[in-house]
């Protein structure tokens, strides 16, 4: 099937455009007819998939239109490569706004919105997942969690000869394709973690909306930035809600949205090649284990837990960088506002109210360790100056910090920089001691709170306001 860039279709027609996705519509029906004549689809999975691939332009009009009630109409509508995160620019280095007609299931795009406080918003549209890759996540990932779930309910009527429960567990049984809510999704990134989480509400909130198309039911959504920090291993953060999309004809179809902070969504660029690697050694060691030596499996087995572990140091790094920013923020309420105003201190250690009640927002706790206010954002740490060099634009969003040369590029880089960006620097390792304080109670209460969560089974407390 060939691929079309977002430059190869502004200047279609809307016809052509709309030929193009039709014959891509017809490429994946055959893929779900031929799936389900070998029998490698059930008859739900069969309705279920048809429903998407009949008409993919219709389906992505209806997630727009639901957008479009909550954002309205985006500032740009840009290009995407979601192997880099970069965008298409013209021969100034300025974003290209291609319009709306960018906006395909064959095409990714990202739209531009603004918030109140003029910090952007992007929405990201991938490309609808193909037929075969859809039909691959059913019998691969989902088919087996459904057999193993009917191994156990059949223990029901086999083992316990208990009908009624079994009976009961039957009807209640999730099928293959109601867990496959990412045939097409979108991510929704922003500046600030209070950003995230607003945007969660706004979409989660039905009232005053009584023409909305689609329904997000709070108990389906998965919000890692409140999940004990003892079981985020991976230390990845983002919310994942399924958007149940209503269409004209009577069909309920599934759209995965995703609300990142774009800070961490440029870890997940670099960490999204890194899993298909573990995928496919996993997949290796499950097909090949019989004719795999002790020692080859060994060897995969530790490749795989590095690569493990090289996700979560990249994910570790960018909630630092994150929280830099974050610190930085603070810095400039200080010294571009309160300062040059001769504004005094709120409190005698030398802080302001205002930057105290922004850090205690939007501050992202890494750990429970109590805050190095000495160390935390110094020069004494490598992954600090890596941080601050992609917050500034010295370093791309995807630059590797483990490849062989990264502690080269980054002291050069380092090294290179103006009297100015070493002020900002140092300024904001003095304002983080200057808060120190803050962040530690804010690290005292999370832990607390993750306590009663793991001991009691609590619901976070920012979620019971739903």
């Amino acid at each position: 099937m060939k691929e079309y860039e977002v430059r190869d279709i502004v200047n279609m027609t809307d016809e052509e455009i709309d030929a193009i996705q039709n014959k891509i519509n017809r490429d994946n029906l055959q893929t779900v007819e031929k799936a389900f004549a070998e029998r490698r689809l059930n008859e739900e999975d069969y309705s279920y998939l048809k429903e998407f691939y009949r008409d993919g332009m219709g389906i992505y009009r209806e997630v727009y239109r639901a957008l479009y009630e909550i954002f309205k109409h985006p500032e740009y509508t840009s290009a995407i490569n979601l192997a880099t995160g970069q965008v298409d620019t013209d021969k100034n280095g300025q974003t290209i706004n291609y319009g709306l007609k960018a906006v395909t299931p064959f095409t990714c795009t990202r739209l531009e919105y603004v918030d109140k406080f003029n910090n952007p918003i992007y929405v990201i549209f991938p490309k609808m997942k193909s037929a075969a890759r859809a039909i691959e996540k059913i019998e691969s990932e989902y088919g087996k969690e459904y057999v193993a779930e009917l191994h156990k309910i059949a223990r029901y009527a086999f083992d316990m000869e208990d009908m009624e429960t079994f009976r009961d567990k039957m009807s209640q049984i999730s099928s293959n394709s109601s867990k496959l809510h990412d045939i097409l999704r979108l991510t929704i990134t922003c500046k600030y973690l209070t950003d995230v989480e607003r945007i969660e509400r706004v979409m989660t909130e039905q009232r005053g909306f009584t023409k909305r198309n689609y329904t997000i039911k709070p108990q389906e959504t998965r919000n890692r930035f409140h999940k004990p920090l003892t079981q985020n291993q991976k230390k990845y953060y983002d919310i994942k809600m399924i958007m149940h999309q209503h269409h004209p004809h009577g069909k309920t179809l599934d759209v995965e949205v995703q609300l990142k902070i774009h800070t961490l969504y440029n870890a997940d660029l670099r960490t999204h090649k890194i899993y298909e690697q573990i995928r496919s050694l996993e997949a290796e060691l499950a097909q090949k284990k019989n004719s795999l030596t002790d020692q080859e499996i060994r060897q995969k087995q530790a490749s795989v837990e590095i690569l493990t572990n090289r996700i979560r140091r990249i994910n570790e790094n960018s909630a630092h960088q994150y929280n830099m920013m974050v610190i930085d923020k603070a810095r400039r309420f200080e010294d571009d506002g309160y300062r040059p105003l001769r504004i005094a201190p709120d409190f005698a250690d030398g802080t302001y109210l205002q930057c105290r009640q922004f850090i205690n927002r939007e501050y992202l706790v890494e750990s429970y360790n109590p805050f190095d206010s000495k160390t935390a954002f110094s020069a004494e740490n490598e992954a600090n100056k890596v941080a601050y060099l992609r917050m500034i634009g010295k370093l791309s969003a995807t630059f590797d910090e483990f490849a062989d040369n990264a502690q080269e590029v980054v002291s050069k880089t380092f090294d290179a920089l103006t009297p100015s960006e070493m002020a900002r620097f140092e300024g904001i390792n003095e304002v983080a001691k200057r808060y120190a304080p803050f962040i530690n109670r804010k690290i005292r209460t999370r832990a607390a709170e993750d306590e009663k969560i793991l001991n009691g089974g609590l619901v976070h407390p920012q979620q019971k306001e739903r």
